[in-house]
């Protein structure tokens, strides 16, 4: 079987372009078709360039990447284009319209590169509907202006579609589903009461916006370094409603020097040999090495924050301390030297430093199929606080704001109903409240592959057979049957996946690094795989 010479890539968001990247850097391929819907090639959906400038990068600057061999690329990019980010903190965190310009440039540097190199690519700026692979393994793309044969595809689409819990209209009220890309945040009266449905980054996106220096208000620091909220003709509220409450913990700005002996890839396969892991016994490992880097856990605390809180007044106080100590956590230098417990902000740091494990584990199945039920079901949300952390800059306003009665948390949120002529009652655990401006932030994305919300590439892999669902013990759950080794889905011979339907086999895929990480193991077994059966790359 010979090397693969001809690559296609579908889609060209940050995914597309780092497989972009490290093909033309270190394969031998000789021609790379990509698809990308949009016709903008690089940046993708959540870096666009024209998007808000209060939307900020969750990771800091100096971890941004394209390929997990440099961790500093976007840093040392910025170095070299000050007029992007003038006077910039390399632990902060910039615009992410500013990554959409580094990964733009990054697309037009590669494409030079392959002219040097001689690799023909080829940009198709429509949506690929149909792939296909005949009896040697060559497949088919198609789309509305033709059809090629490419040696290997890999789905590199990115984001899935969005899923949300629609809200309907009422009179006297108004619904905002989708803020992104959108001014309609914009035309929210200075004096208005918004209730942010959701407690995500998206969420955090939109009280970032709704308090613009744009709009007359400002941060300014205290004497004791915290910052506080001077509104100006600012006269707006917010309140976050969501069904845990639990608010984002904080990105280290010097994260721990973690070790790990206890939960380590290695140690959790040797425990599945025995039988297969409970989440009690993930719990114990992790607490193991956060003793032996002077933390304890409260791990009933961790899971449920909120769980003595009586009233509203006692879940809003305890989100402003939560708050409060996140920001602490993250913002003072660990000294190990203290012998104080639960000095740092341990999880964040561990999460990241233990990214490829968790992802191994999830991969292999070491988890029993009932703890990855109960995972998905009970514990993810609150994992994805500490794998998904906010800016320090944002949490810090936040609690400006709470602390100026600007910014309140409910929790318990059930049913949002359009009343007559009044906006919306509210329904959560402590009561119900009137509610006339709605931002809805709760959407997710769709990851059942059957879905009929899926473009019509993916449904067209679904009919034909070489895509199918996820599934563990029978059930079928989010994400595709992928063969986690080589990121093959299963049904086909050269057909690889990296997007968000690894979600679900996986862990979060919305981690830049970890995206960057799996085309780089992709590639690598791909062309092993041609390499080991010819004897040798043609």
């Amino acid at each position: 079987m010979r090397t693969p010479r001809h690559i296609a890539l579908i889609g060209c968001g940050f995914t597309g372009t780092s497989a972009f990247f490290q093909l033309v850097d270190g394969y031998p391929v000789k021609e790379i078709t990509i698809f990308e819907t949009s016709g903008v090639f690089g940046p993708g959906y959540p870096y666009q360039e024209d998007e808000c400038c209060d939307y900020l990068i969750n990771n800091t600057t100096d971890t941004m990447c394209l390929a997990p061999t440099n961790r500093r690329a976007f840093l040392d990019w910025l170095k070299q284009h000050p007029e992007q980010a003038p006077g910039f903190d390399e632990k902060g965190h910039l615009p992410r319209s500013v990554y959409g310009a580094f990964l733009k440039d990054v697309f037009a540097s590669t494409l030079t590169v392959a002219a040097i190199k001689g690799i023909a690519v080829r940009l198709v700026a429509h949506e690929a509907t149909s792939m296909r692979e005949d009896g040697d393994g060559h497949v088919h793309i198609g789309w509305s202006g033709g059809d090629i044969v490419a040696d290997m595809a890999i789905l590199t689409t990115g984001r899935c579609p969005d899923v949300s819990a629609a809200v309907g209209e009422a009179a006297g009220g108004r619904v905002i589903q989708n803020h992104i890309m959108s001014d309609a945040l914009d035309d929210v009266a200075l004096d208005a009461s918004v209730h942010v449905l959701g407690a995500s980054l998206s969420a955090y996106d939109v009280v970032n916006r709704l308090f613009s220096p744009s709009t007359g208000c400002r941060f300014e620091p205290s004497d004791n370094g915290d910052l506080k909220f001077i509104p100006g003709a600012n006269n707006r509220r917010v309140v976050l409603c969501s069904r845990s409450g639990r608010l984002k913990a904080v990105i280290s700005r010097a994260p721990m020097a973690i070790t790990r002996k206890h939960f380590t890839i290695d140690a959790l396969r040797k425990a599945a040999r025995t039988k297969p892991l409970t989440l009690d016994d993930v719990a114990g490992m992790i607490s193991r090495d956060a003793k032996d880097n002077g933390v304890d856990l409260d791990w009933p605390a961790i899971l449920d924050p909120y769980a003595d809180c009586r009233s509203g007044d006692d879940v809003n106080k305890r989100a402003g301390a939560l708050l409060e100590a996140a920001i602490i956590a993250a913002t003072t230098p660990n000294k190990p030297e203290s012998g104080k417990p639960g000095a740092g902000n341990f999880l964040v740091d561990f999460t990241h430093h233990a990214l490829m494990d968790i992802w191994d584990g999830f991969a292999e199945n070491l988890l029993s199929a009932e703890a990855e039920k109960r995972y998905r079901a009970k514990v993810e949300t609150a994992a994805l606080c500490y794998a998904a952390a906010c800016p320090a800059s944002t949490a810090q306003k936040l609690l400006a704001l709470h602390r100026a009665g600007r910014l309140r948390v409910i929790r318990g949120v059930g049913d949002v109903r359009p009343e007559d002529k009044n906006g919306f009652t509210i329904h959560h655990a402590h009561g119900a409240e009137p509610a006339h401006v709605l931002v809805n932030t709760t959407g997710g994305v769709d990851r059942m592959v059957a879905s009929s919300a899926q473009p019509t590439l993916i449904k067209t892999l679904v009919a034909t057979g070489l895509l199918g669902p996820y599934t563990r013990a029978g059930a079928i759950a989010n994400g595709a049957a992928v063969d986690m080794e080589n990121y093959k889905i299963t049904g086909a011979k050269n057909i690889y996946l990296a997007n968000m339907l690894l979600w679900g086999p996986g862990f979060f895929t919305s981690s830049a690094y970890l995206m960057a990480g799996v085309v780089e193991r992709l590639l690598k077994v791909a062309f092993e795989k041609f390499s080991n059966t010819n004897g040798q790359q043609e």
